[in-house]
């Protein structure tokens, strides 16, 4: 099922996981001006080797269920089609069966990797909140997506139950990535302890925000991270993280900074220093 919504876009309900997105031109201020105002551009996410030559074949059940069955795409439609590893292509359905869908490709590109890779390390939370912020992360350009089991994780949710989730994460950082236009998807990891967590990490540098301890003010901590250096994100449970848990990551390297001094949900914390990042880094 299909809602209309009146910014422009076409959502799917609730329950979907579209890898699909319709993108509608308007008039002014095009990224694609030689198409005409009346047409409407369709993305989709591919597999890198579904690329043979100059044509594109799309087998993939989900993508031609939502081209064919939602979309109703025909032969000649503008299409485009990202790789999830930053290659692009542009393009026209060429044809339209009920296994693939095809197109030949006008034109291709690849886009370039950000200077500085960012890592959201997040606390496990309730899952509708934590599916959030992977689609949120998402949209705002992170590379890599750590969940973290700490001591305050709701005890409710086993690790194992976790881990089953992973898929459909994915399949969520996917489709975000389509929606707002990346052609890269953010890796996203399975669960580990918050005490493994600097094992997976790979240098750089580390923020923490909490208020368990007095942190830097974040202005202050974002002047010592230089814009090319991989950079990690910790964000903690609802409680914030354990004082235990504080010290082992300031032992590890990381900063403590303060978001002011409101006690925010830890998906707010999460997109509002991702955003802040985005800026500090020229993403915005």
């Amino acid at each position: 099922m299909v809602k209309e919504r009146s910014d422009n876009r076409t959502v799917e309900a609730r329950g979907s996981i579209p890898l699909c997105s319709t993108i509608f031109f308007p008039r002014l201020n095009r990224p694609y001006p030689e198409l005409s105002s009346a047409i409407t551009m369709q993305r989709v996410l591919i597999a890198p080797q579904a690329v043979r030559g100059q044509e594109i074949a799309i087998a993939d059940p989900g993508a031609l269920h939502h081209l064919r069955r939602v979309l109703r795409v025909r032969p000649g439609d503008a299409l485009e089609c990202v790789d999830g590893t930053g290659r692009r292509y542009r393009g026209h359905i060429t044809r339209c069966d009920a296994g693939e869908v095809t197109m030949a490709i006008d034109a291709s590109s690849v886009d370039v990797a950000p200077r500085m890779p960012i890592t959201l390390a997040q606390a496990m939370i309730r899952p509708e909140r934590f599916e959030w912020v992977i689609e949120k992360s998402t949209e705002l350009g992170v590379a890599r997506i750590l969940p973290m089991i700490t001591s305050r994780t709701v005890r409710g949710d086993l690790v194992s139950r976790h881990r089953a989730r992973v898929e459909r994460w994915r399949r969520i950082a996917a489709a975000a990535a389509v929606q707002c236009g990346r052609s890269t998807v953010p890796a996203l990891e399975e669960p580990c302890a918050f005490a493994e967590v600097f094992e997976r990490l790979r240098g750089g540098r580390a923020l923490l925000p909490t208020l368990a301890v007095q942190g830097r003010p974040l202005i202050e901590a974002m002047e010592m991270v230089a814009q090319d250096t991989a950079l990690t994100v910790l964000i903690g449970p609802e409680g914030d993280f354990t004082m235990d848990e504080v010290q082992l990551a300031q032992r590890q390297g990381a900063c403590a900074v303060r978001l002011g001094d409101a006690t925010l949900r830890s998906e707010t914390a999460a997109v509002a220093l991702l955003a802040i990042l985005q800026c500090r880094t020229g993403g915005w």
